[in-house]
């Protein structure tokens, strides 16, 4: 599995009809699925989604990491976008 670190949102970032989840156990990654890759959150390197598939990860995919309370975006490189 590959670790990919995601990035911070930039001021004012809202992706339209996204959310943003909230990591309650650091221990524990918000999300889990059955794919290649563990996504990290940017700061401090918490596993925030562990083995997903790079299609669950778009846009609307934020998470703040219960370690450091960053909140961060699984794409990292708007290119990448499913769709675009």
């Amino acid at each position: 599995m590959a670790e990919i670190p995601m990035r911070r949102i930039r001021e004012g970032e809202v992706p339209f009809d996204g959310g943003t989840a909230i990591q309650e156990d650091p221990d524990r990654p918000a999300f889990r699925g059955n794919g290649p890759d563990d996504y990290v959150c940017v700061q401090c390197g918490n596993t925030l989604a562990e083995a997903m598939h790079q299609m669950q990860m778009t846009k609307k995919v934020r998470v703040r990491c219960g370690r450091c309370s960053t909140v961060n975006v699984a794409v990292t490189d708007e290119s990448a976008e499913p769709g675009s």
